[in-house]
């Protein structure tokens, strides 16, 4: 039903009217991972490339994509173009430069890329996505963990699957650090998934990578923390050694300081006034959240809205989010 009067409300135009309404406002776009075909069980954050080559395809047709960062200048002093856009991708995945920079390529579209700096060449994964490979590969038929709220949870289907890991890592967020690592570490071993393991579409990108991203002119990486640790979990130490190093560390490798980080998972309860001071201490003038919105000249600078794209996104509705109609709509209700 969504789809049907997400298709029906761009059919008469309402991208176009919000578009014209919001000309002064920065959709900053969200995505994560690329593959070649929808993962089963299902996983958001790992758009089908096709899709996502429709989407920058129409962005570059509607929109004056920018840089990043030379967006973020142009709002903050008021020269932004009109219908300005920028592109954005979480985490660092090799995806990104295998699948994404051919068609950002093919379009001319900038995009920049949020580096996990502890995970880049490592073949490990950020926490959430161990979480989904050992609930997708695991020959148990449930799985149980009170600290993650799954109580003999049902593993017999990609259905199954896939509600246990979004209960799981629903869960898992809002545990403090030390205890969500003992949680998680606990359920692999249930789990049958505690050794070493093949990221496959999840893999990270290695430092040789990233200098081929930064050598196509139109990519550049910033930083998403050492380890992507929620950093309204962590203590005071650790949110420091979160923000700060990985700034430093990043900077080193790729011969400039970044502009502007992303906050890991980037909710309002993911990062508060510590993490604020963190990354201003680290001399970061802009900073991304994952509140679901448009910047404008009145957003935060070290708190930007932006809009995330995952697989469940149809094609009309995602029009009607990148221009602002689908936020006005709920807002009518």
């Amino acid at each position: 039903m969504k789809a049907l009067v997400s298709s029906l409300l761009a059919a008469v135009g309402v991208p176009a009217f919000f578009a014209w309404r919001n000309r002064r406002r920065l959709p900053i776009l969200m995505y994560h991972g690329l593959v070649e075909r929808p993962l089963v069980p299902a996983c958001w954050h790992q758009l089908e490339v096709a899709a996502f080559r429709r989407q920058i395809a129409w962005v570059a047709a509607h929109h004056r994509v920018l840089p990043l960062e030379e967006a973020l200048a142009r709002l903050a002093d008021g020269t932004l173009p009109e219908r300005s856009l920028a592109v954005t991708f979480d985490d660092g995945y090799r995806s990104n430069l295998v699948l994404g920079l051919p068609i950002l390529e093919e379009f001319r579209v900038p995009a920049t890329v949020f580096l996990v700096t502890d995970l880049v060449g490592t073949g490990d994964v950020p926490w959430a996505d161990r979480l989904y490979l050992a609930l997708a590969r695991t020959k148990a038929s449930s799985a149980t963990s009170a600290a993650l709220a799954l109580a003999e949870a049902p593993l017999s289907s990609d259905a199954d699957r896939a509600r246990a890991y979004e209960t799981a890592v629903r869960a898992a967020k809002a545990l403090p650090r030390v205890a969500k690592d003992a949680a998680l570490a606990r359920l692999f071993a249930d789990l049958g998934q505690d050794g070493s393991f093949d990221p496959g579409d999840f893999r990270m990108l290695s430092w040789d990578d990233v200098a081929a991203l930064s050598r196509s002119g139109l990519v550049t990486v910033a930083s998403h923390t050492r380890t992507h640790q929620i950093l309204s979990r962590c203590t005071d130490a650790e949110v420091r050694a979160e923000v700060g190093p990985a700034h430093e560390e990043l900077s080193r490798r790729v011969g400039r300081a970044p502009r502007v980080m992303a906050y890991p998972v980037g909710r309002r309860i993911d990062y508060d006034a510590r993490a604020i001071a963190a990354v201003a201490e680290a001399g970061i003038p802009f900073a991304l959240t994952t509140v679901e919105g448009l910047a404008g000249p009145g957003s935060a600078p070290l708190e930007l809205p932006r809009l995330g794209i995952g697989h469940d996104l149809a094609y009309s509705r995602f029009r009607l989010l990148v221009t602002g109609a689908l936020a006005a709509l709920r807002g009518s209700r």
